[in-house]
């Protein structure tokens, strides 16, 4: 690994309708958006069902969950994603 993808980012992940404070985390650049997802969704104590599913949004647009999160930070040592609820369609 080249010292630039050993560098780790800081994850920010806030939900704005939780009580909860940020999800927050070191991880590494090669680390995915559904590696992310699933660690907020787990410290926001939330699940997917039959009417509800949850993404990250970053610059307002949901990301998909093989995207590495170095990619989206690019040169910068931080990223902050919004975790969103979406109705499921049925």
């Amino acid at each position: 690994m080249s010292e630039a993808e050993e560098r780790k980012i800081h994850v920010r992940v806030s939900f704005p309708i939780s009580k909860k404070g940020a999800y927050e985390a070191e991880d590494h650049r090669k680390t995915t958006v559904s590696t992310v997802l699933a660690a907020a969704m787990k410290h926001f104590e939330v699940q997917d069902d039959s009417q509800f599913t949850y993404v990250l949004a970053f610059d307002g647009h949901e990301q998909a969950g093989s995207v590495e999160i170095g990619s989206l930070a690019g040169e910068h040592d931080k990223v902050h994603f919004t975790l969103v609820k979406k109705i499921t369609q049925g």
